[in-house]
């Protein structure tokens, strides 16, 4: 919790809690295996192992973004770059601690919100069941804040605040289900993230540009190069690239403040790799949890929630199109370069290259890409999304 946030006892244990997904899933993990009266053991087993898929899949996230926060700062610092970074927690947060009465109305709003998106599952065709956490706790911000922008008093903000983060949380995962059952091939999952619109709407337009295109997953490679079907391999090439490119061109002094002393080419080189080392960790985690919540969930979708399906996480999607998601990746920092010196131009303001972001989201950008237009639909949903 950030200090500055004013919560009683119980309500900041409540607020933390729906804020920590490992706690979360393995809650719902744990309820679906009773629900299905499995024996204690399995019981036990599926809800440490769905915690610990995530925990998993945290480390690897985390590992991605200590290995290319070098690159970001070299990155800026090569091409002279000057702007502001942006960050949804960053900003939540610092509306929180800024304005109290978004902190107190917020808390309520993502609690009972989540109660609405069950009940809303329950009685409506819409049976997504949003349990990205840190992604629920940014929405009830920017809806509390929104509400009090709009001078509402605390008692509105909280009552159409509820309303509205149960609506959203339950239409995010619907918007994106079509392309997402495309590139799973089933209703297993759902996604449940913030850039939906933005990534979905990319998808669309990378429909449009590809069609007719060959998935980037199908693509044929000569003898030679077909190491490059492997994940890890695909990876460590184009992040050595990018790393060796940003390091040579920085020279060995400012590499020298992030390297600790190590020779700048080494450094690049062991960043691309360490790069990689998360991206495994990170699918590793994805397959754990997939394996154990999946099953689990389904308690909750024949006892609870009748054909509720879960929505997680962005990640949940990158062992399905590894291709694609390099591709979105790739096309989506060059269209942040691009948007980039367009605002500079335009507006007179400089939003920098988010390489995470693009990763992360550029990444889906591209996987849905590919499965409505090919690799040209990858390519130009990644560029679209970066813009």
């Amino acid at each position: 919790m950030r200090e500055g946030r004013k919560y009683n006892g119980s309500s900041e244990f409540f607020l933390e809690l729906l804020q920590t997904p490992t706690i979360i899933l393995a809650i719902v993990a744990l309820i679906g295996l009773i629900a299905q009266r499995k024996k204690f053991s399995e019981v036990l087993s599926g809800t440490v192992k769905t915690a610990l898929g995530y925990l998993v899949l945290s480390a690897g996230s985390s590992l991605l973004v200590t290995e290319i926060l070098p690159f970001v700062g070299l990155f800026q610092e090569v091409f002279g770059l000057s702007g502001f970074a942006t960050g949804s927690e960053i900003i939540v947060g610092a509306m929180q601690d800024a304005v109290p009465v978004i902190a107190s109305t917020s808390a309520i709003i993502m609690g009972a919100g989540f109660l609405v998106n069950i009940l809303l599952a329950r009685i409506t065709p819409l049976k997504y069941i949003f349990l990205t956490g840190h992604m629920m706790w940014i929405n009830s911000v920017a809806v509390a804040f929104c509400l009090y922008s709009a001078g509402m008093s605390s008692g509105a903000i909280i009552g159409i605040g509820i309303v509205l983060q149960g609506i959203l949380l339950t239409l995010i995962p619907a918007i994106a289900q079509p392309v997402v059952r495309k590139v799973t091939g089933s209703d297993d999952f759902a996604i449940g993230h913030l850039t939906t619109l933005g990534t979905v709407s990319s998808a669309y337009v990378g429909k449009l540009v590809g069609k007719g295109s060959k998935s980037a997953e199908d693509m044929q490679l000569p003898e030679g190069l077909k190491f490059f079907k492997d994940t890890s391999m695909s990876i460590a090439i184009v992040m050595f690239v990018f790393y060796m490119l940003v390091v040579i061109l920085a020279g060995p002094e400012s590499v020298k403040a992030y390297s600790g002393g190590t020779n700048y080419l080494i450094y690049g080189l062991l960043k691309a790799l360490g790069f990689t080392a998360g991206v495994m960790v990170l699918l590793q985690g994805v397959r754990m949890l997939l394996g154990e919540l999946v099953p689990a969930f389904k308690g909750i979708a024949d006892k609870l929630v009748p054909n509720a399906i879960p929505a997680l996480d962005v990640p949940a999607l990158f062992g399905f199109a590894p291709n694609s998601l390099m591709l979105g990746f790739i096309f989506a920092t060059i269209g942040m370069i691009v948007a980039m010196f367009i605002s500079s131009a335009l507006f007179g303001v400089v939003p920098l290259v988010s390489i995470i972001g693009a990763f992360f989201t550029g990444g889906v950008a591209g996987i849905m890409g590919n499965a409505l237009g090919g690799r040209r639909g990858a390519m130009a949903a990644g560029f679209t999304y970066g813009l």
